[in-house]
């Protein structure tokens, strides 16, 4: 299979790529060399290759563990402090006019 300086622009063209004539040659050779490497491996004799050694033992697996879908629970539930509907949280020291430094020290 050859791929040609067209097949790139098009390609180019679905993808919504703006490419120079520099980069479409560029493309062009890149494409070309990879399916040239396919067909080296597709060249290659495999007969009476054994399995890789993925194949030759199962997937380690682990145990399944019931938990607590914490989204099962109300937000009142897993909120650190709630008041009337609301998530509370602590005072800004900006908001008071302070320095967030001169409250820390």
């Amino acid at each position: 299979m050859t791929i040609k300086r067209t097949d790139v622009e098009r390609v180019s063209a679905l993808a919504r790529l703006e490419l120079g004539d520099d980069e479409l040659e560029c493309l062009t050779r890149d494409c070309q060399a990879i399916l040239e490497f396919f067909e080296a491996i597709r060249d290659v004799d495999v007969e009476g290759a054994g399995p890789t050694g993925a194949l030759e033992r199962p997937a380690p697996t682990r145990d399944d563990e019931v938990e607590v879908d914490r989204l099962d629970q109300s937000l009142a539930e897993t909120a650190p402090d709630w008041r009337e509907g609301y998530f509370v949280l602590p005072r800004l020291p900006a908001l008071d006019g302070g320095d967030v430094d001169e409250q820390d020290g």
